[in-house]
């Protein structure tokens, strides 16, 4: 039975069985579903992250293209997160993972018998010279949907603008959801034309990697509704400086360097994303920063009580909510199975694939629903001809995500595409 799992585990002031760094998504999420698992002593998990409030991020593309309100994009912590769960309003500053203990931004140290790391990706606005300032000042129409203050007021300018050149730019990869500035880059050129300026507006689109999308599929698809849509593309074109005063963006060509200087009337950039330097300091990362897990198993290539999901680990797969929704349950199983193992190098029994997916509003009341796996392999749930446009999928995405992430995922229940009462009950009355 699992309570033997935890039979002699204990909880003290400063150890925990399990601890979870970051209360995003993929935290809830994995909190969620063990709380459903029997023989779970939920006091014996403990959360650290030191933001009081929750944010469902995806809804800041909506917010930034009109269709949803800010104010709905967050819930406190508590409200959220089961009441026997631990959590700590502190940030981790280190792990020392030959030691199973991690220190903490007001100096205490913390043990651990597992430990799952699941704080993001970081956005850093001040990557790119002059954006901080430029979106710090209300008076600079310049906007960013990575960030829910600036979301709104990305979306106040669009909702005014008159007319002139609007840009919009995509930093290199990674960052969370590689999908997101084109949504509010369609929905924005939908609403110019609702406003009757769409005539007066030229749309430039700066990406700074050489292709419109990672898979081919739906890369051509987009690629298609660009050049429909009247939108002036450039591959390869990195935002590099902001001069807010003088409404200028500078943007580098990656073949050559040559800066080339673009007014603006309206711009929205996206900040490059890097890992949170408490990885690669607590040599728990890879190369690139990321926690370097397993990609199947999700656990730690070195460390075998380590654990990382979502945007904080190398997954080489789009950084999405998708994705944490079909890592949660294989990272659970395999938790779980080697806790009842008692033995690091147990076979574990889940495999992740990479699934992910990234919905990409299109405008007019439509979205291409991109679904695809490890090594860009496309993995369609509904149909094979998802790479177009389509009702029923902008509907998802704008009316029942939402709904199924406050209501469903943060108790538990919610599995993306799997649904919601096959694996719930699977995962209830299993007993391992």
């Amino acid at each position: 039975m699992l309570n033997r799992i935890f039979k002699y585990q204990f909880a003290t002031a400063t150890h925990t069985p399990l601890c979870i760094i970051g209360g995003g998504t993929a935290s809830l999420n994995v909190t969620a579903q063990l709380s459903h698992r029997k023989g779970i002593n939920l006091s014996h998990i403990r959360v650290f992250d030191p933001s009081r409030f929750h944010y469902y991020q995806p809804s800041w593309t909506m917010v930034g293209g009109g269709l949803y309100d800010a104010e709905k994009s967050y819930r406190t912590q508590q409200s959220l997160f089961n009441k026997k769960i631990n959590f700590n309003f502190n940030a981790v500053t280190k792990v020392i993972p030959e030691q199973n203990k991690f220190i903490t931004d007001d100096g205490r140290e913390w043990t651990y018998d597992h430990l799952i790391i699941s704080t993001g990706i970081k956005v850093d606005f001040k990557g790119i010279k002059g954006l901080k300032e430029a979106l710090d000042d209300p008076n600079c129409p310049v906007g960013s949907i990575y960030w829910k203050d600036y979301a709104t007021k990305f979306n106040q300018f669009a909702k005014e603008f008159k007319g002139g050149k609007a840009v919009f730019t995509e930093p290199q990869m990674p960052i969370k959801c590689g999908g997101a500035p084109q949504k509010v880059l369609y929905l924005n050129e939908e609403r110019f034309r609702r406003n009757g300026v769409r005539n007066q507006t030229s749309i430039e689109f700066h990406k700074t990697i050489p292709v419109v999308f990672g898979v081919p599929k739906y890369s051509a698809s987009l690629a298609e509704i660009i050049k429909q849509k009247n939108i002036d593309l450039h591959l390869k074109s990195k935002l590099v400086e902001v001069r807010g005063q003088d409404r200028v963006a500078v943007f580098e060509n990656q073949d050559n360097k040559v800066l080339t200087e673009v007014k603006f009337d309206l711009l929205h950039a996206v900040p490059p994303q890097t890992a949170p330097k408490f990885i690669a300091e607590s040599g728990l990362g890879d190369a690139s920063g990321f926690v370097d897990v397993d990609k199947q198993t999700l656990l730690h290539k070195k460390y075998k009580n380590v654990w990382a999901i979502g945007d904080s680990s190398n997954l080489p797969t789009s950084k999405t909510a998708a994705a944490v929704m079909s890592q949660t349950p294989i990272l659970v199983d395999n938790l779980l199975h080697i806790w009842k193992q008692k033995n690091s190098e147990a076979s574990l029994p889940q495999k992740y694939e990479g699934y992910t997916s990234c919905p990409i509003f299109t405008g007019d009341k439509k979205l291409i629903l991109a679904e695809f796996k490890y090594d860009s392999v496309v993995d369609e749930t509904f149909y094979r001809h998802q790479d177009k446009p389509h009702r029923l999928f902008y509907h998802l995405k704008k009316d029942f995500f939402p709904f199924a992430y406050w209501n469903l995922m943060a108790r538990g229940i919610w599995y993306g595409r799997e649904g919601i009462l096959p694996h719930f009950l699977k995962t209830i009355t299993n007993t391992f």
